[in-house]
């Protein structure tokens, strides 16, 4: 140690009462002279000479804290400056340097005589977290760090704040008081008493008022928030940040607020908000608080509540006005007399009286710190470091290394060498996590500098002149000092005045050795709106910081000003000014930091600084004005007249007093608040990259004197010039300009009744109109219709009306003829409604088609007829069906009957039906079975056992009963015989036996026997009922291998009633009836909503799930239906808003095509009462009225639906539209469905409606060169403009100023759905029967903003764009390049475009273009379908296939999981739990303790990653985890641990059936997905891509 560092120890920690000797008389005001300088006593030893180089004498340290200072004897004459006590001690200086001189001088008069007091440190309990109380908002962060209360704990007050409260209580009072005198306390027994009178006054719900607490920043929303609710039983609701910007403005919400909460605590900014939108009046205040009032100045937001509301009765002369009740340490920073002037207006602005406390009182409670001041040597003329020179060099003239260089040459006078080169490694490594980062066209240039730090051999911090400042080795002596006196109990704060500073210090301090053991270094910053700011933070990681620096994890923080003022920060004994403070509140705010007993408040001073040593005596003086006029003030003074509402720059123009208001809502706009909402309005409109808009103000000097403001809005407003009226300040012209536009925006509906953009609400975030069934339920039971045919009067009929029921004649070949099949008659009380389409149903294995027609004649029945066909109808259902069948002929709803073979259907109905054969089957008896027989013609069953019936193939006459069986045509038999047989006896027979004959085969199948002459029947099984209409119904059923393999002996068989033909058309009778049933439904929907124009086979495909086992579903149609709702609506918003945004128009496009909204079609609509979802089967079959297996039928039926299921049936609807009368017949069922299209009849009043609302055209002066781009864009699409406005308009990026242009944003928005419906509808047609996965994966492969870049390119249309964005030029320019540069090497194959970074400007060029001429045109469909079918689907046919799409390995891996049967897995989302909650703040702040790799010392970049927290990501299968992932950005890790999970899979194919119990019901409803489009030549591409990235193989399947 040195004596240097000795006399550091002695005078900083010396007893208090050897300090309190040295301490000085008052200050005097910098005005005064100052007194001649004087000698001051110096500790023995510690001469000039010894203060200012290095010296092994040490003084015992074990005197320095025990004993008195030692006995001053000699002294040093000074020079005649103010300086400390501590005179000039000084770092090292080393021998190589000249050295600095030394001064001491006579303390300065800045101490008053009197003890400062302090705070109490036992105000709070021990920290902790606790949840915030619910409330309609949630906080902008989550488990927010607050003060903790212990239950039922409450602060006690002093008699001091009992006066006050008494004082609050009877008038408006603004509190000025020390930091931690219990101003809070205060307020809280202040706001305790309003509730009292309001619950007292029991007004009713609308009339209810509330108390707000109004502070100046964020952290302070819950801090004040916690102490409210510690010591009273209130709701409060805490609002704050951006996060709650929209929720705010809601009036159900505030309706909400007004019955569940009695405080707000939230930010001066909102409660403006809320006051000039209209959501909260004045006259609904019972108490306004306002935390930190000395900020009430000027255009603050504290300033604009009072004057814009309070003083002005906005709300009405008569109504009540809130009391009041101010807090601040100081009513203002300003000395002497102005300071009087300065409080005074205070006071009229807040229409209160200041009150103070006597400090006698509060002495007793609170403590307050030695003030010292440590005088350091002035800074050195240091040489720019190495790494500064490099930088220079290599990377001087780029822009963002450029601007660093100024700051870091101050930054190396004020910190030294080690920390400006510590100051670049952390600023230039922050570039690649910046928020600009992935914006800056130089990135590539930036490369380099990052380069240089990357590598830079960086070395340990050295305590030596030569790396660091004299002022940061004086703080390093300080810090020692402080260190050794107070060991384990240190706690202190270091302000400093940048972020640069505190960045620098808490790196060296961090990295310094010796401290490792002491310091817990910890840096605390504010927030900053400079996106590049090097170290920002947000209110959750202050409040971390903070919460552990009361738990002690840190012990030390680095603060710029943010810890002065409001943050609960723990009383400290040591406070290090490193930086001077700036105000007299500052300064008293940050010594309020030191409020623990004996601590210090220590400021720095350089030693030759006038200016530091001026500013100092300022603030002392400043404080003393200060206590003085609060104590000269008299208790009966009375309140001065309310303050004028002016100009806040002190102009009078009239103007000042203007004032709109929305009297709907009570929203008000002001000459003052118009700047802010104008910024706002704009900062909502659609940007990019290339182009923030805002509004561009040109002050003009007027002849007649005063100022005119000419206000350009961007291009994608709806107005785009306006001029001020005259005005005397250029202020007061930017005011009026602003004003105007505001006005004018809220009359176009630009700006809400509230005078609030009209802005996109995500639909999730709506909280006024979210259905809970609509959110929670995703599936739902809805009444399931039967068709009204069915539903007639119950009565006997006497005449019924038939449709026949055949399998076409092309089915009939390959099922063996007509004689195989008999035509049916289906006999209905009325005649079927509507024609139905023949339809497939799968017989063998194979489609075929079969027909229900409707028979011109009718048949008159008599009662006899009627019964018989009732018991023919339901016999023949218990036949096939097996199981009773009753229904009464009253409430019979059809009968079936066969008809005569090959009956002529222009006969009487009568006469074609065959009675004979009704009659026969009206029972299930049965009759011997002769050889004269029709035998094929037969259903025949063995005598011993009439439940199984047969139908016979053939009659082998050729074999006789002890015959043997041919292998050939009995192979399954015999296989059955010989293992029947080897099982008998015990061996195996031998091949010819006498076991293998047809005598032994009957003996051992059927237990009968057979004489020698027995005829011999080939047979196959009468199966049971079975369904018919899906395609692929149990393959191993179809293909059984004892088909046709059965034999029976003719002796042995007796013949059934019912003829073979007509029962095997019965079979068929319920998939027929059922596939009636769905088209009967749709046939009714369409008759009610009139959508007669689709063809019902179109429209049951839109109304049938995947869930019914269909050959056909909605979804193809639901596809296409969803591209043409969004093309159809996205042509009327753009008609029909003329002055909307393309942010507001896709805002009102989601409201209008939303899941949501079409579910409320759906429901509207009753949809669910046609659809079809239940698979057809036989167990489940109900025929409506039928009594089946003794269950009533039931007329309430339900089935399950899903809510986007409802929503997919109206895009469905949409598209078979389309299908059946192209975009005129879609647009006629979007109206009869009710999606809103009220302005429009036929597609042709698009054109007509747009034509009316136009304004009156404005005659534009075209230059030569807009001509020739126009001629030349007009040559490359082949389409001639007739209106050319409309082509410059889709040429005019929104950069572009001039207010004579309107950006292309809504043209693109228009050509974007018009795109996108053209390309579906192509690939709907060519890929005609694949799935819409399909189809949307080759879909997003042909329009996204790549491809569209590179068709904009090869268009040649990005020279013709207009705008005035440097960088846009150099991010086309390089697009461009790097395209030719491919052509030239032949690249262009493929999607060559990939991998080349497009401006999405180019791709908006393309759709804007699309909707020129789509406008131009008059919205004429086969003009924009000619130039898609010219100019892009060449080009889609050339680059895009299934070849060369790559698939997104989330897609992959969930579709495949589907087609394999699998429906249990998830993505599993969670917060990293690894680290602790201070690794996390470090992490997160980008300042983890430094980590040595055998080199130079590593550090992570100092700049945010926008407060991401680490997430952790799995992907499970049954719960089975089978990758995971570490990461912020959760996008990025679904894709690494899909590639995992694809990866697993493909090693191990057997892992999947391994860990998948899902059921597998149908297995040809599992089977790879490759099977499936093998057959289509147009899908070859896709089967290559399917067996490129399949994870399995064909033939393995999960059920398998």
């Amino acid at each position: 140690m040195t004596k240097g560092e000795s006399a550091v120890d002695l005078l900083l920690w010396g007893d208090e009462d050897s300090l309190a000797a040295r301490s000085l008389p008052p200050p005097l005001p910098p005005s005064i002279p100052r007194p001649p300088a004087a000698a001051v006593p110096v500790p023995v030893g510690l001469t000039a000479a010894s203060l200012g180089s290095n010296s092994n004498k040490n003084i015992n340290n074990d005197c320095l804290w025990t004993d008195p200072i030692p006995p001053l004897s000699s002294a040093v004459l000074v020079p005649q400056r103010v300086a400390t006590s501590v005179a000039a001690l000084t770092s090292p200086v080393h021998p190589s340097l000249p050295q600095i001189p030394i001064h001491n001088s006579q303390i300065p008069s800045a101490f008053p005589t009197n003890r400062p007091i302090t705070m109490l440190t036992n105000t709070h309990a021990s920290p902790a977290t606790i949840p915030l109380s619910p409330s309609p908002i949630e906080p902008p962060v989550q488990n927010a760090v607050v003060p903790k209360t212990s239950e039922g704990f409450e602060m006690t007050p002093r008699q001091y704040q009992k006066e006050l409260f008494a004082k609050a209580r009877d008038g408006n009072v603004i509190a000025v008081m020390d930091t931690g005198s219990g101003k809070t306390l205060v307020s809280v027994m202040l706001i305790k008493e309003m509730l009292d009178r309001e619950r007292a006054a029991q007004r009713p719900k609308e009339e209810k008022k509330l108390c707000f607490f109004v502070v100046n920043n964020v952290p302070l929303v819950y801090q004040q928030a916690a102490v409210i609710r510690a010591n009273c039983g209130m709701k409060v609701l805490e609002l704050s940040g951006e996060k709650i910007a929209d929720k705010k403005f809601s009036n159900t919400l505030w309706e909400k607020v007004y019955e569940t909460t009695d405080v707000v605590v939230l930010t001066a900014q909102i409660l403006l908000d809320l006051l000039f939108h209209g959501f909260i009046q004045m006259s609904k205040i019972h108490l306004l608080i306002f935390d930190e009032c000395h900020h009430a100045r000027k255009g603050h937001p504290f300033a604009r509540i009072m004057r814009d509301f309070y003083h002005s009765r906005r709300d009405g002369v008569n109504a009540s006005r809130p009391k009041i009740f101010g807090m601040t340490a100081s009513p203002s920073s300003d000395i002497g007399s102005k300071l009087h002037t300065s409080a005074e207006d205070l006071e009229r602005l807040l229409n209160s009286k200041v009150f103070t406390v006597d400090s006698t009182k509060v002495k007793m409670h609170v403590e307050k710190p030695h003030e010292l001041v440590v005088q350091y040597n002035s800074a050195l003329k240091y040489q720019r470091t190495a790494l500064t020179a490099k930088l220079h060099d290599e990377c001087g003239m780029i822009t963002k290394i450029s601007q660093l260089f100024g700051g870091m040459v101050t930054n190396l006078g004020h910190l030294g060498p080690w920390c400006v080169d510590r100051l670049w490694k952390a600023t230039v490594l922050g570039m690649k996590r910046g928020p600009t980062a992935a914006l800056d066209t130089m990135a590539e240039d930036c490369s380099i500098a990052i380069d240089i730090v990357s590598f830079w051999p960086f070395l340990p911090p050295k305590v030596d002149i030569r790396y660091m400042s004299p002022k940061v080795m004086k703080l390093i002596q300080l810090l020692r000092a402080s260190g050794k006196a107070l060991k384990d109990d240190f706690c202190g704060i270091i302000f400093v005045q940048t972020r640069d500073t505190a960045t620098a210090l808490y790196l060296l301090l961090s990295e310094m050795e010796e401290f490792q053991d002491k310091l817990r270094v910890m840096v605390l910053a504010g927030h900053s709106n400079d996106g590049d700011a090097l170290l920002k933070m947000s209110f959750h990681q202050q409040n971390a910081i903070i919460s552990g620096f009361r738990e002690k994890d840190y012990n030390l923080l680095v603060a710029t000003s943010v810890a002065e003022e409001g943050l609960d920060i723990q009383p400290c004994n040591v406070v290090i000014r490193f930086d001077p403070a700036t105000t007299t509140i500052s300064h008293i705010q940050s010594r309020g930091r030191a409020r623990r007993k004996n601590s210090r408040y220590i400021m720095m001073q350089d030693i030759d600084s006038r200016a530091e040593e001026t500013t100092l005596g300022k603030l002392k003086f400043g404080e003393e004005s200060m206590k003085e006029w609060c104590h000269s003030l008299t208790s009966d003074r009375l309140m001065s007249d309310p303050v004028d509402d002016c100009d806040y720059d002190n102009s009078l123009d009239d103007l000042s007093y203007q004032i709109y208001k929305v009297e709907s809502t009570g929203a008000l706009l002001t000459i003052h608040s118009a700047i802010s909402l104008l910024n706002h309005y704009c900062n909502t409109l659609t940007r990019d990259e290339y182009c923030t808009p805002r509004p561009e103000f040109e002050i003009i000097s007027s002849d007649d004197a005063g100022f005119i403001c000419d206000l350009t809005l961007p291009a994608n407003a709806p107005i785009r010039l306006l001029q001020s009226d005259r005005t005397s300040t250029k202020s007061m012209a930017k005011k009026s300009a602003a004003y105007k536009a505001c006005e004018l925006l809220h009359q176009l509906g630009a700006l809400d009744d509230n005078l609030l953009p009209i802005v996109f609400k995500n639909e999730e975030d709506n909280i006024e109109n979210v259905s809970p069934t609509d959110k929670e339920n995703k599936n739902v039971f809805y009444p399931l219709s039967s068709p009204q045919l069915w539903q007639d009067t119950p009565s006997t009929p006497d005449t019924l009306f038939g449709s026949t029921i055949e399998l076409c004649a092309e089915g009939l070949e390959h099922l063996g003829g007509s004689e195989r099949y008999r035509t049916l008659c289906l006999l209905t009380r009325q005649p079927l409604p509507c024609a139905v389409e023949a339809f497939s149903l799968y017989i063998d294995g194979a489609a075929r088609q079969v027909s229900v027609k409707a028979v011109q004649s009718v048949v008159s029945v008599g009662r006899d007829q009627v019964e018989y066909l009732r018991l023919f109808t339901l016999t023949t259902f218990k036949r096939i069906c097996r199981k009773p069948f009753d229904c009464e002929a009253e409430t019979m709803p059809y009968f079936i009957a066969p008809l005569k073979k090959n009956s002529d259907s222009s006969k009487d109905l009568g006469d074609m039906i065959s009675w004979t054969d009704v009659i026969l089957g009206l029972t299930t008896d049965t009759s011997p079975l002769t050889d004269d027989h029709n035998l094929l013609g037969s259903v025949i069953s063995l005598k011993t056992d009439h439940g199984r019936e047969f139908f016979i193939r053939k009659v082998l006459r050729q074999y006789k009963a002890h015959d043997l069986m041919p292998e050939e045509t009995f192979s399954f038999a015999l296989d059955e015989l010989k293992a029947s047989e080897t099982k008998t006896s015990g061996g195996s027979l031998a091949a010819g036996g006498s076991g293998q004959t047809f005598a032994a085969y009957f003996q051992s199948k059927f237990h009968v026997a057979a004489t020698q002459d027995d005829v011999i029947l080939q047979v196959e099984r009468v199966r049971k009922m079975r369904n018919h209409l899906q395609p692929a119904v149990r393959k191993e059923e179809e293909s059984r291998k004892d088909k046709g393999s059965l034999a029976l002996p003719l002796s042995q068989c007796v013949r059934s009633s019912v003829g073979a033909d007509v029962l095997r058309m019965c079979q068929l009778l319920p998939s027929v009836l059922f596939s009636l049933d769905s088209t009967l439904l749709v046939h009714e929907v369409s008759e009610r909503l009139g959508l007669r124009s689709i063809r019902l086979t179109l429209l049951q495909e839109a109304f049938t799930t995947s869930s019914a086992n269909r050959d056909f579903q909605y979804e193809r149609l639901e596809l296409l239906g969803d591209s043409f709702l969004k093309f159809s609506s996205t042509i009327r918003l753009y008609i029909v808003n003329p002055v909307k945004d393309e942010g507001q128009l896709h805002a009102n496009r989601i409201r209008i095509i939303s899941n949501r909204a079409l579910l409320g079609i759906a429901k509207k609509q009753q949809l669910y009462r046609y659809a079809c979802s239940t698979p057809f089967h036989r167990k489940s079959w109900r025929p409506a009225r039928f009594v089946v297996d003794n269950k009533t039928w039931d007329s309430e039926q339900q089935h399950m639906l899903s809510n986007k299921t409802l929503a997919d049936f109206v895009e469905a609807i949409l598209g078979a539209a389309y299908l059946c009368g192209g975009v005129t017949n879609g647009l006629a069922a979007a109206k009869a469905l009710g999606v809103p299209f009220e302005e429009f009849e036929l597609w042709e009043d698009f054109h007509a409606v747009y034509m009316n609302g136009r304004a009156t055209d404005k005659v534009l002066t075209t230059t030569p060169h807009q001509i020739q781009s126009l001629n030349a864009v007009e040559r490359t699409i082949g389409y001639k403009f007739k209106n050319p406005d409309l082509f410059f308009e889709a040429m005019t990026h929104a950069s572009h100023i001039r207010a004579d242009s309107v950006c292309y944003q809504r043209l693109e928005f228009l050509g974007d759905a018009v795109l996108d419906f053209q390309v579906v509808r192509y690939y709907y047609h060519k890929y005609s029967t694949a799935p819409p996965g399909v189809i949307t994966l080759i879909k997003d492969a042909s329009v996204n903003n790549q491809i569209l870049g590179a068709l904009c390119l090869q268009w040649e249309l990005h020279p013709y764009l207009v705008h005035y964005s440097p960088s846009l030029i150099h991010a086309i320019a390089r697009a461009a390049v790097t395209v030719e540069a491919k052509k030239e090497r032949g690249e262009t194959s493929g999607e060559y475009w990939s991998d080349i970074i497009m401006p999405k400007v180019l791709g908006d060029l393309v759709e804007s273009t699309l909707g020129a001429v789509f406008v131009d045109s008059g919205f004429n469909f086969e003009v924009v379908s000619d130039l898609f079918d010219r100019l892009i689907r060449p080009f889609l046919d050339k680059h895009v296939n299934f070849e060369s799409i790559v698939v997104h390995p989330n897609k992959l891996l969930l579709e495949t999981l589907q087609a394999l049967g699998c429906l249990s897995f998830e993505f599993e989302h969670s917060k990293s739990a690894t680290l602790s909650q201070s690794d996390q703040v470090l992490k997160k702040l980008g300042l983890d303790k430094p980590v040595r790799n055998h080199g130079p010392l590593l550090l992570p970049s100092l700049t945010m990653d926008n407060d991401l927290p680490e997430m952790m990501c799995k992907f499970k299968i049954h719960g089975e985890t089978m990758a995971s992932a570490k990461g912020v950005h959760i996008e990025d890790l679904r894709k690494e641990v899909s590639v995992a999970t694809l990866a697993r899979l493909k090693e191990d194919p057997k892992l999947l059936s391994s860990l998948c119990i899902c059921p597998k019901i149908r297995k040809p409803r599992h089977e790879s997905l490759l099977s499936r489009y093998k057959g289509d030549e147009r899908l070859v591409g896709l089967v290559d891509l399917m067996e490129r990235t399949s994870i399995v193989s064909e033939e393995s399947s999960v059920g398998a």
